[in-house]
């Protein structure tokens, strides 16, 4: 009786043995899919160094436009929180675009992914808003010129008093620090809660 035992523990322990390596050779035979960015050797860049020069980039862009923006329709009698905030709008396909080649990878479906992202970018457009018009009406522009001419001596030109430049800096590193916390969390790789069926060990004295 011990004999019968000992080999169906035996067999019981080489099927077990058999089924971990299989699994372990199927795990190691798995393809490892990397995101679809614009370019191969991004990804030799950790995926913060990309954020941030995507940041830098985007931030750059819409910066562009938007002083852009202010200079034409501001002096129609648009308020600049306005303008800010259409041109923000218009901007979340473009800077999700960048995003998507840059950092996280080309989502598989864009349609979703945008619709994911764009509640962060409403946020951080809703925020950018509120403080563009806040800074807008305290003159911040102007407070920071009267202070370079009075502490470094540098006299402002005409066009400098005009724009929103200095505003959007203060809004650029607010909404940038927003986007970028809330994007880790929704664009960030989450660990699939698949468990593995392990093969179950019987008693061999049950089976006796």
């Amino acid at each position: 009786g011990q004999a019968i035992f000992m080999v169906a523990k035996n067999n019981l322990l080489f099927e077990d043995e058999k089924a971990t390596a299989i699994f372990t050779i199927a795990i190691m035979s798995t393809p490892f899919s990397q995101p679809k960015l614009i370019h191969e050797s991004l990804h030799n860049i950790s995926q913060s160094i990309r954020f941030l020069a995507n940041g830098v980039l985007g931030q750059a862009i819409f910066m562009v436009g938007y002083n852009v923006s202010v200079a034409h329709f501001e002096p129609l009698g648009y308020p600049a929180s306005t303008i800010y905030a259409v041109f923000y709008l218009l901007y979340i396909p473009v800077g999700h675009a960048l995003t998507s080649m840059f950092v996280f990878g080309w989502p598989e479906d864009y349609l979703p992914s945008l619709a994911a992202n764009a509640p962060i970018g409403l946020t951080a457009m809703a925020i950018g808003s509120m403080l563009t018009g806040f800074l807008s009406k305290v003159g911040f522009d102007a407070m920071v010129e009267d202070w370079k001419e009075s502490f470094l001596g540098i006299v402002p030109s005409q066009k400098s008093e005009e724009g929103e430049f200095y505003a959007s800096l203060v809004v650029m590193v607010v909404t940038g620090v927003w986007c970028y916390v809330l994007s880790l969390y929704v664009n960030s790789a989450k660990p699939e809660d698949k468990e593995v069926a392990k093969p179950a060990m019987k008693d061999p004295a049950k089976e006796l």
